[in-house]
């Protein structure tokens, strides 16, 4: 009888040539929505994935780096949004679309917020965007005031949704009734 040799730690063996980058996200993000940063620890992720701790760090690099690449990964074409006649009509179905995206992944919007390198080119694109029509309402957006306005209370209710009870959860439909009025404001003269 031969003795069966465990795997050396580090690169991924031939047997798990299978484990990607891609897996890798792709099981990592449910784990963030779910559980938060902490669910996505190396080891953790490794032990969903049947590979060493290394095996999954030689695909995805460091923490910072897997959170960045999750990042691209749930908000990539996010700036894709900003579609519309007018500024308030690109703004609201940009913002629309960003509400729907960061309620499907709060906690990593959350990672976001903690830490502003985490931000993805397409999520810098939006800001752009959502800064240039905020300045064509009116008589422009000095200081970005409406754009800060707007950003923060997408913020907020992203995370009061994603805390409340579904018994006593705020609406995407109240989310736009306030948008709208928010946006009908600062268009009037």
């Amino acid at each position: 009888m031969t003795k069966k040799q465990a795997k050396p730690a580090g690169r991924p063996t031939r047997e798990n040539q299978k484990l990607s980058k891609q897996l890798i996200l792709k099981t990592a993000l449910p784990l963030l929505t779910e559980g938060g940063v902490e669910a996505v620890s190396f080891r953790k992720l490794a032990e969903a994935l049947g590979a060493t701790p290394m095996a999954v760090k030689y695909h995805v690099g460091n923490k910072q780096e897997l959170l960045k690449s999750l990042v691209e990964m749930a908000f990539g074409g996010i700036a894709d949004g900003s579609v519309g006649d007018t500024p308030q009509a690109r703004l609201r179905n940009a913002l629309e679309l960003y509400c729907d995206r960061a309620l499907q992944h709060a906690n990593l919007v959350g990672c976001i917020l903690g830490d502003t390198s985490l931000m993805s080119r397409d999520i810098i694109q939006l800001t752009d965007s959502l800064r240039l029509d905020t300045s064509r309402l009116n008589n422009g957006d000095q200081n970005d005031v409406l754009l800060n306005l707007l950003v923060d209370y997408t913020h907020g209710f992203v995370f009061a949704a994603a805390s409340a009870s579904p018994d006593n959860c705020p609406t995407s439909e109240g989310y736009l009734r306030s948008l709208d009025w928010v946006l009908s404001i600062a268009t009037s003269d």
